[in-house]
């Protein structure tokens, strides 16, 4: 078996993780890493690739721009690249994610194997599985760790505007592709009840989405239990001994009286982490002070005025509360900390000495922290919203508060810090039963079982009945345009026959095809109209229907492939009752895989579009949108699109994506102009594709000529062609390690 997963955010490496580092590198990155080494043991899994972003910054180690790093035998982080090589935050990513899905596929097609699944982690990652899975053929598991939503609710709750939280997070776009995840996956996979009961609560599912709730394992050779050091026998290994002396040192440099017992809390500096509820109920309780000494360790810190704005503000309350209360002697916070030792030693220490591990968060999606306490021996106090429910009933190690009520949270520290059996009791269940509830091996055990039922297994693409000769000059091929055709190829008769010349004349190593609102039959039509008869593809039907050579023989397998979640009857449904659509009544225009409209002139498409989308979720419709030229609404299998189309051709015919040539002018041809193709703008496009990125991460050119021209000028900036080729107009693209250098 054959897994690809992916997390593409963040600084994610093999070792020494620099958890809490920024807000990106937090508990997910752990999460996948253990969760790939560990899949990688079983006799089963032949290969277990974790797919993330290649970064080239100075600003961080230059192993997160080692292409390939081993993590075992059979286990891979394979990085790729994905808007550039400086390292920016999530949020920023999204209009790069085509580059990735791209850049996956052809990662996949030159290794020559085919996964079993793809497994997406958090929305961007699930968007770029929702694709590669869709183009293989293969199962799609998505796991979404945090979720817009419940994001946004907070977020409003603290004071923010909407449209505040989607200009800095990109939020509604984020709940897009949550949602879109969700309507197309075989399966979910949550941490915890909670997870899965509260956190998707508000997301349109389909009634036969599949949840499996499977908790995350712990590394038990780092966290093993405080009592092992006073073990005759046991010999701890020196980075872990390292460690130890190097914490006790930096608790010693902030507490006067270093053997009472230790308050721990770690966390990011982050808001909901609630850290100032903690430090409130030690500072206001002479009692807690008297028996205990806190040590916080919030993220990883050089300079708080360089930091986020979010991290900055915590803690410099952190410090400004601890002024308040006069902790000093009392407080501890250290400002650096090693999550792959330092962390488990802390523990340690804490446990060794009878203290508490607190989360004070107002909600805890899984509670990790908890778990890795429990396993050393440390009894805990964390917030009863969330994950750590399931931790209590699993292990019984610790105690459950309200974190808003600062006796309850105080009450609770005190409980455990003076009534020795129960701290001994929760302390001895946390050992025993971490090791029981939330190993790797019964993870993966569970895992690789939700697999296997999946019951499906990659399918090859489907032969072309009576394709003959012309399959075999398709397989022959080295690079395609494939290019729109109203305003885009046609438009201007002088330019278009340059064009064709130009075409004919690398005719045996380059084809041509066109992509279409129209259904074959037209688009076949117009072509013959304006004098064009050879056609190697023709992606019909803005993508949801692909032909072949001059007898336009269907691609089966294509369909086939599209047909899976298409509901029509869902989406006539939702739709045809909104007032401002008009079901398009043309011959043409109702096609199996697609459903159009038009829109109504009257009516703001910023306002309609949001309703149409929310009517089409209310209904649990899978589906894929294209709105364009202002008033055509063409409402696809969720499966179908341009640019699908494309990656698919890519795909099944081997001819890298880097040399496909997509050209277009409206909005229905966005998709197929974005990722790794060559993208070409002609000049006299419409607003809707003003808004494509530019940098040189992607490969979108804008045209300075119209029509036909501006294919002619986008194919010589490419160097696609051999006389294309123009001092200064950009580099040839000989080889898909070039093309990957060049997408960089």
């Amino acid at each position: 078996m054959y897994i690809q997963m992916i997390s593409i955010h963040g600084l994610v490496r093999g070792e020494q993780i620099e958890m809490g580092r920024d807000a990106d590198t937090g508990g997910q990155v752990r999460y996948v890493i253990e969760l790939a080494k560990a899949l990688s043991r079983f006799d089963e899994v032949e290969q277990v690739d974790l797919f993330t972003r290649r970064v080239r910054d100075k600003r961080v180690s230059d192993d997160y721009a080692q292409e390939i790093e081993p993590l075992g035998p059979k286990a891979r982080l394979v990085r790729l690249p994905c808007g550039g090589g400086r390292y920016v935050r999530k949020e920023r990513l999204w209009p790069a994610l085509d580059e990735f899905v791209d850049a996956m596929i052809s990662f996949t097609r030159r290794e020559g194997r085919i996964p079993a699944v793809v497994h997406g982690h958090y929305a961007d990652a699930g968007y770029v599985a929702k694709e590669v899975a869709s183009a293989f053929d293969v199962p799609f598991v998505f796991t979404g760790h945090s979720l817009g939503k419940p994001k946004l609710e907070y977020l409003l709750s603290e004071g923010w505007s909407h449209e505040e939280a989607d200009h800095e997070l990109a939020i509604d776009h984020r709940i897009a592709m949550e949602q879109a995840c969700l309507s197309v996956a075989d399966l979910v996979i949550t941490s915890t009840r909670h997870e899965r009961d509260n956190q998707y609560r508000e997301y349109h599912k389909p009634e036969d989405l599949r949840f499996e709730v499977i908790p995350p394992g712990t590394d038990l050779e780092r966290f093993f239990p405080y009592y092992e050091y006073e073990m005759p026998h046991f010999e701890a290994g020196e980075e872990f001994k390292q460690a130890r002396v190097r914490m006790l040192h930096d608790l010693g440099r902030f507490h006067f009286v270093q053997e009472k017992p230790l308050i721990l809390s770690l966390c990011r500096p982050d808001r909901r982490k609630n850290i100032g509820a903690l430090i409130e109920a030690y500072g206001q309780s002479k009692e807690l002070q008297a028996l205990a000494n806190l040590a916080i360790l919030a993220g990883i810190r050089t300079d708080i005025e360089t930091m986020e704005d979010n991290e900055r503000q915590v803690l410099t309350d952190i410090l400004l509360a601890m002024d308040r209360y006069d902790l000093y002697g009392k407080l501890a916070i250290p400002k650096t900390h090693s999550s792959e030792t330092d962390v488990p030693e802390l523990y340690r220490i804490a446990a060794e000495r009878r203290g508490v591990f607190v989360n004070s968060a107002f909600i805890e999606l899984f509670g990790l922290t908890a778990i890795e306490s429990s396993a050393t021996g440390l009894p805990f106090v964390a917030t009863k919203n969330g994950g750590p429910q399931d931790i209590v009933e699993n292990c019984d190690s610790g105690l459950l508060v309200d974190v808003t009520d600062r006796d309850q949270l105080t009450g609770a520290i005190l409980e455990l810090l003076t009534d020795e059996k129960k701290w001994a009791k929760k302390s001895t269940n946390g050992v025993n039963r971490v090791r029981q509830h939330y190993s790797w091996q019964a993870h993966c055990e569970k895992y690789l079982e939700c697999v296997e039922e999946l019951g499906r297994k990659p399918a090859q693409a489907a032969p072309l009945s009576g394709a003959g000769g012309f399959a075999r000059r398709l397989e022959r091929l080295e690079g395609m345009l494939i290019t729109d055709i109203d305003h885009t190829l046609l438009g201007d008769e002088q330019s278009l026959e340059e064009l064709i010349e130009l075409l004919d004349r690398h005719r045996d190593r380059f084809g041509f095809g066109v992509a279409s609102g129209r259904n074959v039959d037209l688009a076949m039509d117009v072509l013959r109209d304006n004098g064009i008869d050879e056609v190697d593809v023709v992606v019909a039907s803005v993508g949801s229907e692909i032909y072949y050579g001059p007898e336009c023989l269907p691609d089966k397998g294509w369909a086939s492939h599209v047909r899976a979640k298409w509901r029509p009857e869902r989406v006539r449904q939702a739709l045809d009752v909104l007032p401002f659509l008009f079901l398009q009544t043309e011959d043409h225009a109702q096609r199996e895989f697609k459903i159009s409209y038009n829109l109504d002139e009257n009516v703001d498409p910023a306002e309609a579009l949001p309703r149409i989308h929310d009517a089409l979720e209310n209904a649990n419709a899978a589906y894929n949108l294209v709105f364009s030229h202002g008033t055509f609404v063409d409402i696809l299998a969720p499966r179908a699109s341009k640019g699908k189309a494309i990656r698919y051709l890519s795909n099944k015919w081997n001819i890298p994506i880097e040399r496909i040539a997509t050209a277009g002018d409206s909005g229905n041809d966005r998709d197929m102009l974005m990722g790794r193709t060559a993208g070409i703008v002609v000049a006299n496009h419409s607003e809707e594709l003003d808004s494509l990125p530019t940098s040189k991460a992607h490969r979108i050119y804008y045209s300075g000529s119209a029509y036909a021209a501006g294919i002619v000028e986008g194919l010589k900036h490419y160097r696609l062609l051999p006389e294309g080729a123009e001092p200064g107009n950009g580099s040839p693209v000989d080889s898909e390690e070039e093309a990957a250098v060049a997408a960089t």
